[in-house]
């Protein structure tokens, strides 16, 4: 046994420090999860007795974060504390619903597959869930001790499978749901990805144009003395603006870029940026279909498990992704708590479609509610590819003539004084 010194966070987010006496850094690091304590950091106390070789079997120091040994004895660099992707929690998910199928005892598979996490902070992560449950505790229990892995939805699957006897089953439910989100939110990006680089591209045409090919153009009549169109010259004058103070032009748009996203992060920020997507023309529509679908995906999932319907709707609301429609899901919590109906604060709002109400309603009377929701969840799958397809396909033009009007319009700016000498001549 040795004593370590620990810095911890408890559940207020206050920060905790102390000593604690274990036989290894490891059982430190569990007996702080048991107080809800989430480590910092765990270090060795050097022992001043006689005999003392002033070392634990284990040390966590700043090398550790970088250089570790492998299962195998062979020395590893990894930089920085990676969290585990949605792939890495999928192919978890799918091998320990496997192991648990093939008669796999719940320890010795949380053991197997800790030590095959390419993702280093996930090995320990599900290394100290094994030691939990060793020492007594759910697997539940253990999960809810890592919140930025195992989400609450994870953790209410894998809590409803525990008191069902069908873990097994409701992880491969989990792991069907994960990949569902997993592919909308791949929509999403890319989506999105096109316009993005359209958009990149079009500032870095205009910018050259500006600095390197206007200022040309621009000396040259500068030497014939003529007057300058107007056009032209608010051109000409654009591009003098952008040479001399381009380092305040680019440091404004940057920091409001950075105030625009810190302004995002807070709460009444996020609201009103969530209420301008949903509104926004085109991308709206995406997002509010986008919504609906996880919304009955996360139902139907959660609901076939065994998950009451009360807390199916606190989860839906955390993991909808939009204050709005949170906001909206909790309101029917609410309204169901009182008394109604599922369907029928559903129907408030407009934020649903009629024929989810519908659906719902339908589901609520004849007592299928959760094949109900499969059906519209997956409805609203083709919806999303449907909606991502048209909207690629209107912005897609869109850009090419925004980039072309702009570009055209320098160039007829440019050439509106060659024209008017070459009338000049004419004449």
């Amino acid at each position: 046994m040795g004593e370590f010194a620990y810095r911890g966070k408890d559940p207020r987010g206050r920060l905790r420090k102390g000593k604690i006496t274990a036989g290894s850094v490891a059982d430190a690091k569990t007996a702080l999860a048991k107080q809800r304590l989430r480590q910092v950091s765990v270090k060795a106390v050097a022992s001043n007795k006689k005999g003392g070789t002033g070392k634990a079997e284990s040390v966590d120091g700043l090398l550790g974060k970088f250089l570790y040994k492998d299962k195998s004895g062979n020395w590893n660099i990894q930089l920085g504390e990676a969290p585990p992707s949605t792939k890495d929690l999928i192919v978890f998910s799918k091998q320990f619903a496997t192991m648990i199928q093939s008669g796999v005892p719940l320890i010795q598979a949380l053991g197997i597959l800790s030590g095959q996490q390419r993702i280093r902070s996930f090995g320990r992560a599900l290394g100290q869930v094994q030691q939990l449950v060793e020492n007594g505790s759910t697997l539940s229990q253990a999960l809810v001790t890592f919140p930025k892995i195992f989400d609450s939805l994870y953790v209410s699957m894998v809590k409803a499978g525990e008191a069902s006897g069908n873990l097994d089953t409701i992880m491969m439910k989990l792991v069907t749901y994960i990949e569902k989100a997993a592919k909308i939110k791949s929509q999403v990006k890319s989506a999105l990805m096109y316009p993005a680089i359209v958009l990149v591209v079009a500032i870095a045409v205009v910018a050259g144009l500006l600095l390197f090919v206007v200022p040309t153009f621009a000396k040259q009549f500068a030497d014939s003395g003529k007057e300058l169109p107007a056009l032209t010259k608010m051109v000409v004058d654009l591009s003098d603006l952008l040479a001399n103070y381009w380092y305040v032009i680019f440091g404004g748009a940057a920091l409001a870029g950075v105030g625009v996203a810190k302004w995002v992060q807070t709460s009444p920020g996020r609201a009103a940026f969530d209420r301008v997507i949903l509104k926004a023309p085109v991308f709206g529509t995406l997002m509010r279909k986008i919504a609906v679908g996880r919304f009955c995906s996360t139902m139907s999932t959660m609901l076939t498990s065994g998950v009451n319907l009360l807390e199916a709707l606190s989860i839906c609301a955390a993991s909808a992704g939009n204050k709005t429609i949170e906001a909206f899901v909790l309101k029917v919590r609410s309204s169901i708590e009182q008394g109604s109906r599922f369907s029928d604060p559903l129907a408030e709002g407009g934020l649903f479609p009629e024929m989810v109400v519908s659906m719902v309603a339908v589901g609520e009377t004849t007592g299928a509610l959760d094949d109900m929701l499969v059906k519209v969840s997956e409805f609203y799958e083709d919806e999303v590819d449907l909606a991502v397809k048209t909207m690629l396909s209107l912005i897609e033009p869109i850009m090419i003539v925004g980039l072309g009007g702009i570009i055209g319009f320098v160039v007829l700016a440019m050439y509106l004084p060659v024209f008017d000498m070459a009338g000049t001549v004419g004449g």
